[in-house]
């Protein structure tokens, strides 16, 4: 077991996210977080992996032109997936580095 840290929002976010989709394992691991410290086995934190994955590929398809190289780049693409990055997944995919 390991302790990790998340803002608390991340974690009504989530809560939101699991509770919408029936993800009843990832509210109970939100169940675990006290003021955005939470203690998880591995398994545990390889499903909030998974949901900053997911929330990744949505943001990616949402958003196609965001990358400057992209033939049909869109600035108003790359700013709402930034925004994404930073308020969703972003925070996420780096607690997580180890995964």
């Amino acid at each position: 077991m390991k302790e990790y840290f998340l803002p608390p929002v991340f974690f009504d976010e989530i809560r939101s996210f699991a509770e919408k989709n029936n993800f009843v394992e990832l509210e109970k691991i939100v169940d675990k977080n006290t003021d955005g410290s939470i203690f998880l086995e591995h398994w545990e934190a390889q499903m909030l992996v998974n949901l900053a994955k997911l929330w990744h590929l949505q943001a990616l398809l949402k958003y196609p032109f965001w990358d400057a190289d992209h033939p049909n780049y869109d600035p108003d693409h790359e700013e709402k997936f930034m925004e994404e990055q930073e308020e969703r997944w972003g925070k996420i995919s780096m607690t997580f580095s180890d995964f």
